[in-house]
């Protein structure tokens, strides 16, 4: 297994790298030796056209998330996602590959691998050849559509010896001396050196026709591969594992391990640029610092990047910033806060690696801004002298223009035309002149300038489908020979401005309403057939890197300037920094949960007017500190909803709570909108919000609703105001509550007590509700272990949340949920809605 592989000790590892590699030991007999530009990989996904690995398995989707169309009713799974058991009529399923053009694979017989006993089946663009215990081979053919989307599907398995560690491998192999070509068998290897694929699948790893495609550049940046993307992980013994089934699935889930990407970059002899996850603790940072240090190539350099576009305001790390520079009292502007906070965890990650390689003569230590704002560039070099410490600042510069005038556009001629303008924000020349303010910047810190992503950004994030216009004239565009003519004068004008390091975005990926993204469209597109492919190409010919240490395995570095002034600094920039794009909420100053206003302390409750004169109680002093509510609204309106978040779907996400003293710090928050029984009139009548977060020892839910009219006089608690709960611990989808992770929760408004329904499993729940002027608040801490749950990143749940209405007394006047549209949730959990946990 390839476990065994990457366990061993550094010289069979350095072994295998020599029996792979070409057969040449002189640097400048690579391939990059001295290749300018770099490139980033894509996320590990079924659906990414690049393939990266040989074994189809390492990208297919967790079983856990292909719920409820692959995978059915209960199952269970190890610690890797291997379903240990599968309940009668269950099945747990994924999708090996979907929708990749034709050839991006090969078509023909692939060999399925697996250890443990039951039952697999294969199906749409896969069939059965042959069967036998542990081996069984398929058939892929792309069929009619002319795209590969393959599932596989466990129908059974053996609790005792469960169907586990299955790997799906093409025919054929390499020659070792050559690991850049497939042969299809031993007569193709002058050498004598043939691996055949099925025998040496947990050695090879890479998919020949990647390798071939990634050899031409010097740096590979890993940051989608390795799964940065709101990446919650905080400690190294939850980072991806090779062990793991799949290293695909959802945000926060997928990535590659380390060591592999460690593998790759030495096969390649490319440097490595890693991204640092934004709240990895110091503990993993030394970690991942002392495994790179102890296996990559002494003769590789290390790119270090401290998270993802973090001043950006669309990604969970962008609120991290913000909130770690105001509770450190860094700027009282809280986006100039999250620059700082940035500068200054930045630094403490070059010092950690400076510490484990002793010294800096290998990293690449470099900070990542926007191209438009070089004011937000000179706040991150020059807080507390961050550039003394840093070697390279990096910006994207991405081309496309004023997307009004893209969005008029009737042919190809005039996506060009817009790229072009010169009066255009993002156009050509509006980001060649913007490199040139950055390159002045940075050399005013003596930092390089570098590119962490760039190339065409031709997207319009306001369309729904792939046809919509004007994304065929996007497609169409960066299929135009016109393309090639952009992309050189993007890079011509990079180099002349001062830009050294480039790395385009991104490996080949198929086209669609999300972007143009790839060098191809896939990996194996005919060279002729990618015009920005051969830009990129053509370039590096015409172009060897031209800045001091580009083949070096040390960094050259130039004296440091003195600290600039701040008038000097206002001289260099022009003004302070401004509001960035996608980030309204900057103005607003809003908290890390969106536009709710959290809940302050009051001296004292206003007088109840039910006439249950029962003061609030405060159930269970192991609920950790979740402060009571103050006068001010707690509810948003209607036109003013919380800023959700949803991933793969419609799946809510409920982010780790950062402090186990304070779990509602930073949890997420949603709407209650469907009116599910009877009649609610408007927001003022019934409105309600539920938030969220968890860790390690328990879910935290708070519930918190606004009536205009409050109701206590009925015998059924559904009738009166009250709230009803619902959770599946394991989002299983089952059509009946299963007895041991199926919850419903009541609560009626000043009892004194919740209660369970009458098909809820029984857990231990902490909670303690408060109530003030209309308004009554629930929380709740519901025991992990009480539901035989073991929580993790991307872990899934059923949830639900509803609220009764009762304005006049007697029975219930209207009912409004989150996720379901009818009331059959208490008997039928499948109903619910989906959490993942983040």
């Amino acid at each position: 297994m390839i476990t065994r592989f990457f366990r061993e000790n550094r010289l069979i590892a350095a072994a295998l790298l020599i029996l792979l590699q070409l057969p040449t030991s002189a640097v400048q007999a690579y391939y990059n030796a001295n290749s300018p530009l770099g490139t980033n990989t894509n996320e590990v996904l079924e659906y990414d056209s690049s393939a990266p690995f040989l074994d189809l398995f390492k990208t297919s989707l967790p079983f856990r998330e292909a719920a409820p169309f692959l995978t059915k009713g209960s199952v269970q799974y190890d610690r890797f996602g291997w379903p240990t058991s599968i309940a009668p009529g269950a099945q747990a399923g994924t999708r090996l590959i979907n929708k990749l053009p034709a050839n991006t694979i090969p078509r023909g017989y692939y060999t399925v691998l697996y250890e443990g006993q039951g039952k697999i089946e294969y199906g749409l663009d896969a069939s059965l050849v042959e069967a036998q215990p542990g081996r069984d081979v398929i058939l892929i053919d792309p069929g009619k559509d002319n795209e590969y989307s393959v599932k596989l599907e466990i129908k059974a398995t053996n609790p005792d010896n469960y169907i586990r560690n299955i790997h799906v491998i093409p025919q054929g192999g390499i020659c070792a001396s050559n690991p850049f070509q497939r042969v299809n068998g031993a007569s193709q290897c002058a050498r004598g050196d043939f691996l055949d694929f099925e025998r040496n699948h947990e050695k090879i790893i890479f998919n020949p026709d990647y390798l071939k495609f990634m050899k031409d550049y010097k740096v590979v940046r890993f940051m989608n591969m390795s799964g940065i993307t709101r990446n919650p992980i905080q400690r190294w013994a939850d980072r991806s594992l090779v062990e793991q089934a799949t290293w695909g699935g959802a945000e926060g889930v997928r990535g590659a391990p380390l060591e592999v990407m460690v593998e790759l970059a030495n096969r390649l002899h490319a440097d490595p640029w890693f991204t640092i996850p934004h709240a990895a603790d110091n503990d993993f940072v030394r970690r991942f610092a002392e495994y790179v240090r102890a296996n990559l190539d002494p003769d590789l350099k290390i790119y270090i990047e401290y998270s993802n576009e973090t001043w950006n305001g669309i990604f969970s790390q962008h609120a991290y910033m913000k909130q770690g520079g105001k509770q450190l009292n860094l700027d009282p502007v809280d986006y100039v806060a999250g620059y700082k906070f940035y500068s200054l965890r930045s630094v403490e990650i070059f010092n950690i690696f400076e510490q484990v390689f002793g010294g800096k003569q290998r990293l690449v230590r470099l900070m990542a801004g926007l191209n438009g704002n070089p004011g937000m560039t000179a706040t991150m070099l020059s807080f507390r002298d961050a550039y003394k410490q840093t070697d390279a600042y990096a910006v994207a510069p991405y081309v496309f223009g004023d997307i009004n005038e893209l969005r008029r556009a009737s042919s190809v001629n005039d996506i060009f035309r817009a790229m072009t303008n010169k009066n255009a924000n993002h156009s050509l020349p509006k980001v060649l002149e913007a490199v040139r303010k950055q390159a002045d910047v940075t050399r005013q810190f003596g930092v390089d300038l570098i590119a962490y992503e760039g190339g065409q950004h031709l997207i319009d994030d306001k369309t729904k489908s792939d046809d919509q216009h004007p994304n065929k004239l996007f497609y169409a565009a960066n299929r135009s020979p016109e393309m090639a003519k952009i992309y050189k004068q993007l890079l011509d004008g990079w180099k002349q401005a001062g830009g050294k390091l480039f790395v385009h975005f991104s490996s080949p990926r198929t086209y669609n309403r999300f972007g143009s993204k790839g060098t191809k469209e896939y990996i194996t597109q005919p060279d002729k057939e990618a015009p920005k492919y051969l830009a990129l190409t053509q370039f590096i010919s015409a172009n060897p890197c031209w800045w001091p240490s580009c083949s070096s395995s040390t960094v050259a570095r130039i004296q440091k300037p003195r600290a600039l002034s701040t008038a000097e600094l206002s001289r260099l920039t022009g003004d302070m920094p401004t509001a960035l794009p996608n980030s309204q909420e900057e103005k607003a100053e809003t908290d890390i949960a969106g536009n709710i206003p959290q809940i302050d302390p009051v001296s004292e409750p206003s007088k109840p007017t039910s006439p249950i004169s029962n003061p609030p109680i405060t159930r269970a002093p192991e609920l950790p500190n979740i402060p009571p509510m103050r006068s001010q609204p707690v509810l948003v309106s209607m036109n003013n909803p919380p800023q959700e978040k949803y991933v793969f779907g419609n799946k809510a996400a409920i982010p780790q709570a950062r402090d186990p003293l304070k779990p509602m710090a930073n949890a997420s928050a949603y709407q209650l909108r469907k009116v599910i029984a009877g009649q609610v009139e408007n927001s003022r009548d019934l409105a309600a919000i539920w938030q969220a977060s968890w860790d390690t020892k328990r879910l935290y839910l708070r519930i918190a609703v606004a009536d205009d009219q409050m109701k206590l006089d009925s015998p059924q608690v559904w009738d009166d105001d009250s709230l009803e709960i619902f959770l599946d611990g394991d989002a299983s989808q089952l059509r009946h509550y299963d007895g041991r992770d199926d919850l419903h929760i009541f609560y009626r408004w000043r009892d004194r007590e919740i209660t369970f329904g009458k098909n809820s499993a029984r857990a231990k729940v902490d909670y303690r509700s408060q109530y003030i002027d209309g308004r009554y608040v629930l929380d709740l801490a519901v025991d992990w272990d009480s539901i035989q749950i073991s929580p993790r990143p991307g872990h899934r749940i059923g949830l639900e949340l509803q609220v009764n209405d009762d304005d006049n007394g007697g029975m219930r006047d209207g009912k409004l949920g989150w996720f379901s549209r009818v009331e059959e949730v208490w008997r039928d959990p499948s109903l619910m809605g989906e959490a993942v946990l983040e």
